[in-house]
């Protein structure tokens, strides 16, 4: 796919990420508790690619293939669950806007230091000026959101 494909997805990811968030939490307090709530989202999406590996060609790799793989790897389904508890227990108390600005600062934060030190097998992409100036534009962002 070409980058504009590749922008427009990135784009059409961030406009539905903030609901996972949001019909979580909400659903949490229908059904009186968080956890029961965080375990139906990520069933619903296990179930998702369940079927999309079953309709694909993909399959599933055997033990010997599995252990060869950095244990960091596998931290992705621990890492979604953090932030859905963290949506979960935060969200309601200091509300969606504040939340994911906080959330987008995070990873704005994070991601600079990966793309700085090409961790984890990223092209390095060093902090400049203009990638500094991002962060603090964003952090300012959220100060002001924050602030009542």
């Amino acid at each position: 796919m070409q980058a504009t494909s590749m922008i427009g997805l990135a784009l059409i990811v961030g406009l539905l990420i903030p609901f996972q968030g949001i019909v979580t939490a909400s659903l949490a307090q229908k059904l009186d508790h968080p956890f029961v709530s965080a375990f139906i989202n990520f069933f619903g999406g296990m179930v998702i690619f369940l079927v999309a590996i079953m309709v694909s060609s993909a399959s599933f790799p055997d033990l010997k293939k599995l252990s060869t793989i950095p244990w960091y790897l596998y931290t992705g389904g621990i890492i979604g669950a953090l932030f859905i508890a963290g949506a979960l227990f935060s969200l309601p108390k200091i509300g969606s806007t504040a939340f994911f600005g906080l959330v987008v600062l995070g990873q704005l934060l994070m991601t600079t230091i990966v793309d700085h030190y090409g961790l984890l097998g990223m092209p390095v992409h060093k902090i400049d000026i203009y990638r500094v100036a991002g962060v603090l534009f964003l952090l300012t962002g959220c100060f002001f959101i924050i602030k009542k």
